[in-house]
């Protein structure tokens, strides 16, 4: 599979209305099953049949703040068997560089595997203090409590703020959660997700497979945020260039209507490259802004909107937006307070 490819189905179902984890649970399954996925590329439809394994990646990524060096900013992608050590060797690497506070960011960040989400915030609390609370079916409940269990020693004492959004689900919640509660950690976004269960999921086949609700949890103080999610202590919404909707082509050119050309000129506008227009019509402004990006940019200067200059175009956004994060500036100032 390769960048810009849309994803359609899979295992010939299609995926192609649901959200991120929706899809990406859908991929999921048991180790050594085969699952087919379904892809858009250039116009063409390609499907590719891929084994599942269970791959080790990096999670956990770590810098200093470039407005005051003596934070750290930590990005945690998901909960997986290393993101705990990944978590306590990024932070010992900031606090080598001069790291005093530091900014955790879960945004996007749809959770994984409770057992990291208690090791890294134990880590961030006291001995003894609740982490989590898990109420099964009966009604009866399990506390967890930080403790040398679960951060085998390991302690982050420096302030923190962490940064939370709409994808942020789950063990994310739990952790932000914990130390929020606990240790006033302010956090910094948007509304969270709002999965306050616990599930089991069992391969029945190949292609199928069972999730089973058996529990849900509580946060430290008891509070169930299924469907509601949690409240930013400090609301800082992403800017609206950042919800522009994806595109769903490859490819645009002079005379085509629709919704993508409409997410394209929203995309020239914020990147300064104005079309005149957002009405979703492949005019005659719309292709010299084109133009005009395609010059700035080493592109072949034609007007028309390829896959290299609508790759060209996503990357650019991420660039300003990571240059310029009203969250991320938000979390920086509160600790610099």
């Amino acid at each position: 599979m390769k960048t810009a490819d849309v994803l359609i189905a899979v295992n010939g179902k299609n995926v192609a209305k649901d959200d991120v984890n929706t899809a990406v649970e859908k991929i999921r399954g048991k180790i050594g099953t085969t699952v087919k996925v379904t892809v858009k590329r250039d116009g063409k439809t390609m499907t590719f049949s891929m084994k599942r394994a269970k791959i080790t990646t990096d999670t956990v990524e770590g810098s200093m703040s470039k407005t005051n060096k003596t934070i750290g900013i930590i990005t945690m992608d998901t909960f997986s068997d290393p993101t705990s050590k990944q978590f306590e060797s990024t932070v010992k690497k900031l606090r080598k560089q001069g790291a005093k506070s530091f900014v955790l960011d879960l945004r996007g960040n749809p959770g994984g595997e409770l057992t990291q989400a208690l090791a890294i915030a134990s880590m961030c609390l006291k001995n003894g203090q609740t982490i989590v609370k898990v109420q099964d079916r009966t009604g009866a409940v399990q506390t967890y409590k930080a403790g040398k269990k679960y951060d085998k020693g390991f302690k982050v004492t420096e302030p923190m703020a962490i940064l939370i959004d709409g994808n942020s689900a789950s063990a994310s919640e739990i952790l932000s959660a914990a130390l929020n509660e606990n240790n006033k950690t302010p956090l910094v976004g948007e509304q969270s997700f709002g999965k306050g269960t616990v599930q089991n999921v069992a391969s029945m086949s190949s292609s199928a497979e069972l999730k089973l609700t058996v529990a849900k949890w509580l946060t430290p103080n008891g509070t169930w945020i299924n469907k509601k999610g949690l409240t930013p202590t400090i609301k800082v919404k992403y800017p609206d260039y950042m919800n522009i909707t994806a595109f769903s082509v490859t490819s645009m050119k002079l005379g085509d209507e629709s919704g993508d050309v409409k997410s394209l000129q929203q995309l020239l506008k914020a990147l300064g490259n104005n079309p005149q227009t957002e009405n979703g019509y492949y005019g005659p402004s719309t292709q010299a802004a084109v133009k005009a990006f395609q010059s700035a940019h080493g592109l072949t200067a034609d007007g028309a909107a390829n896959t290299a200059t609508l790759q060209a175009l996503v990357a650019e956004l991420s660039t300003k937006y990571a240059n310029d994060d009203p969250q991320l500036n938000a979390a920086v100032k509160a600790l610099t307070k």
